[in-house]
């Protein structure tokens, strides 16, 4: 039951002259708690204490309060110690989240509420104070090795949990009354090559204003000096418990590596941090965040999420340990021994996560405000998507100065995806090779690609430079020293399209880094699979990047599925910059690139047919072609909108076909 109360309150004049705020209290009743938020709609100002004060006491006349947003670790343990009032044993507790995640899903569903959730991707978290509620969207570029951590101890005849935090606190008396709990840990970087206008595309509302968050703390982005008290950090406990260090040790074996632990290499880890990001994005942050109960099990490497969880800063791992002592501290609380673990959380903050959803492209820009109009126009009226589709491609034909023909092909190739996989087959990809482009004319490449990064939510433009090819890493490689995966450039996201240019590519030498690179490229065009490197055995992982080349002859380096000769009538020119126009393709490539398409048993008789008279003109004609075909064919019916291959759509490929034929005849 959902209740929904109006409050006005004015502040006094001495506070700020004349300042109005308008309050929205939405308040969800679970049992007999209450949890309640609070929405300022007035312009974003810091409530005063008053204010919240009377905000507190209007809702305890109702009943006990659950702070999800101000107050989530208060949510939580307010949660635990219902479980433990309703007999749940300790066995469960390990094994159950004592209904948070119903609790804050049910809470964050309310419409708007989940935009009211900071986003520390995108803000200065030197702002929010520590057990701040927030969220974060990013892929999942390395996971490390199950964290052991204390979860709950005794203190008298009552059960106390540690949960969603970094550092349990247990009184030194305690130490033999707790509970060993584990936790998987992600590490999390913002999504590779996503593009400006999808950040700018989030509502106003997740740019929060942080300020009714703040509990008046120092802000913990500064260093804070470490203080003695006489509730000392257990750090004796794991010598006692053989249970653990028995799994823990053997853990370690698995690993096949051991980590020295001094105050130097600590040291120098912390100052040389590596933030690891697959294209060198230096300028985000990326996130550690720390899973509960499971929930990552259908988490692999390289998938988008979107983690909601609480902020925790301890300053425990705050800065670097200057001794053995403190490093020892810092390592028997986290119950581990990875030193790839102790990131400076200045640098790399720590999210508890509550709640995750894995998400694509479509999943997460149809809940864009700007997007999600045209996404029920489009499922609502078949004929606007038609419209959609004729508008982006008069853009597209004149971004390639006026080549019809090529736009078509460009059209086709931004809706391609690997929809299924039949080994060694990547069925949907639809890589493409534009011929005719003049190392000179270095404005098309990057127009071309700017205008392709101003459709799609994210895309990469590599000029392949001689020098980048020899140096780069391009495929992931695991680090045992430090138990890292070092990212690669090819590390990247499902659906991240990639625009190689080799005109920019000059006489030299590949030496064995740069024949590897090139391998790399070879085998993600043609088998989407990029190889990882883990030392002592290499494993091929799966991938979903669309790649166009763009060449002055047909390449010979990466063959792609598709060649097509420019033929440029007109000057080349970027996409206008008409929000509103550009939001309608956007919309459309996302809307029809999901869209289910199948092949009516009817129509398969028709082609089997047509590829055999094909076969009979063109002996060159294989099964290769054959396939190819089919994937253009069934992209030229989702572009229209429609879900079932008819045979005018296949005769349309057919004579695109027909067309790049005579084309590359004459090339």
């Amino acid at each position: 039951m959902i209740f929904q109360y109006l409050a006005f309150f004015t502040l006094p004049c001495s506070f700020l002259p004349l300042l109005l705020c308008w309050i929205y209290i939405y308040i969800y009743v679970e049992g007999n708690d209450v949890v309640f938020f609070v929405s300022l709609l007035g312009g974003g100002h810091l409530l005063s204490v008053v204010t919240w004060s009377i905000v507190k006491a209007a809702v305890a006349m109702v009943g006990m309060a659950i702070d999800c947003l101000a107050n989530p670790l208060g949510a939580v343990r307010t949660m635990f110690d219902r479980a433990c009032a309703e007999g749940a044993s300790l066995e469960e507790l390990s094994r159950t989240d004592w209904g948070v995640k119903d609790l804050f899903q049910k809470f964050l569903l309310q419409d708007g509420v989940i935009w009211q959730v900071p986003d520390i991707g995108s803000m200065d978290i030197s702002l929010l104070s520590s057990n701040s509620l927030v969220r974060f969207r990013g892929m999942v570029q390395d996971m490390f090795d199950v964290e052991y951590y204390i979860g709950a101890y005794k203190d008298g005849a009552k059960w106390l949990t540690t949960k969603y935090t970094d550092v349990a606190s247990v009184p030194v008396e305690l130490e033999n009354d707790k509970q060993i709990w584990d936790r998987r840990i992600l590490y999390c970087v913002p999504v590779p090559g996503e593009n400006t206008w999808v950040k700018q595309a989030l509502p106003p509302d997740s740019k929060t204003d942080v300020s009714m968050y703040m509990s008046g703390v120092a802000p913990h982005g500064e260093k804070r000096f470490r203080e003695t008290s006489s509730l000392t950090i257990g750090t004796c406990d794991m010598d006692e418990d053989d249970t653990f260090k028995e799994n823990f040790n053997e853990g370690k074996r698995m690993r096949g590596s051991t980590t020295s632990a001094t105050s130097c290499n600590i040291t120098d880890a912390y100052q040389s941090f590596d933030f690891n990001m697959p294209l060198g994005e230096a300028v985000l942050r990326p996130c550690l965040v720390k899973v509960y109960d499971g929930a990552d099990a259908g988490i692999k490497l390289n998938d988008v999420v979107e983690f909601i969880g609480i902020l925790t800063f301890d300053p425990e791992l705050s800065s670097a340990p200057q001794t053995e002592h403190e490093l020892s501290n810092v390592t028997t609380t986290l119950l581990h021994e990875d030193l790839s673990i102790l990131m400076p959380a200045s640098k790399v903050p720590r999210l508890q996560c509550i709640l995750l959803r894995k998400l694509s492209s479509h999943n997460f820009l149809s809940t864009l405000p700007c997007l999600e109009e045209n996404f029920t126009i489009f499922r609502q009226t078949p004929s606007v998507v038609k419209q959609a589709r004729q508008s982006l491609l008069q853009r597209l034909t004149s971004v390639l100065g006026g080549d019809c023909l090529a736009a078509e092909y460009l059209l086709i190739h931004l809706l391609s995806k690997v929809h299924a996989r039949v080994d060694p087959i990547a069925v949907g990809k639809l890589s493409l090779n534009f011929t005719g482009c003049n190392a000179e004319e270095r404005c098309f490449a990057q127009n071309l690609a700017e205008s392709i990064a101003a459709l799609l939510p994210c895309s990469h433009f590599m000029p392949l430079y001689l020098e980048s090819l020899n140096r780069a890493l391009f495929s992931p490689k695991k680090d045992y020293q430090s138990n890292r995966l070092i990212t690669g450039v090819l590390q990247l996201a499902e659906g991240t399209h990639l625009i190689l240019d080799e005109t920019a590519l000059t006489t030299g030498q590949l030496n064995a880094t740069g024949v590897q690179n090139v391998q790399s490229l070879k085998n993600l065009m043609e088998w989407q699979k990029v190889e990882y490197d883990f030392e002592f055995h290499k494993m091929e992982m799966p991938i979903d990047v669309p790649v166009l080349i763009l060449s002055h002859a047909k390449s010979k380096l990466f063959p792609a599925d598709i060649i097509v000769p420019l033929r440029c009538t007109g000057n080349q020119s970027k996409l206008t910059h008409d929000e509103s126009e550009l939001n309608k393709c956007r919309s459309y490539l996302t809307f029809v690139r999901e869209l289910e398409h199948i092949i009516e048993p009817s129509l398969q008789k028709i082609l089997e047919d047509d590829l055999v008279a094909a076969r009979q003109e063109d002996r060159s004609i294989n099964t290769d072609t054959f396939h190819r075909w089919l994937s253009m064919a069934r992209l030229m019916s989702v572009s229209f909108g429609e879900q079932k291959l008819t045979i005018e759509h296949w005769h349309k490929v057919k004579e695109l076909e027909r067309r790049c034929s005579e084309r590359l005849r004459c090339f």
